[in-house]
């Protein structure tokens, strides 16, 4: 008997993923993950080494598509409701 793939929400996700978590997050292969991962212009966290990491929220907005300044917006939002 074949098993369902869990999909977490996003507000499931811990504050920084993991391709693993993007791979459960978006109902994506590994291969798929790592490769949104190794992306020019995925929002990965810098200063990790080798590991693959990501701040949830900049994904979010990368996977929405927005521009630079409306993503300007968004964080400022964010960091209002933060502070």
């Amino acid at each position: 008997m074949q098993t369902k793939k869990t999909r977490k929400n996003y507000s499931d996700l811990p504050d920084t993923i993991t391709p693993y978590d993007y791979m459960e997050w978006r109902g994506v292969g590994e291969n798929i993950a790592r490769e949104k991962f190794n992306s020019k212009d995925f929002p990965r966290l810098s200063g990790t080494g080798s590991k693959q990491l990501a701040d949830k929220r900049a994904v979010l907005l990368y996977e929405l598509g927005l521009t630079e300044k409306d993503k300007k917006e968004v964080l400022k939002e964010i960091a209002k409701e933060i502070i």
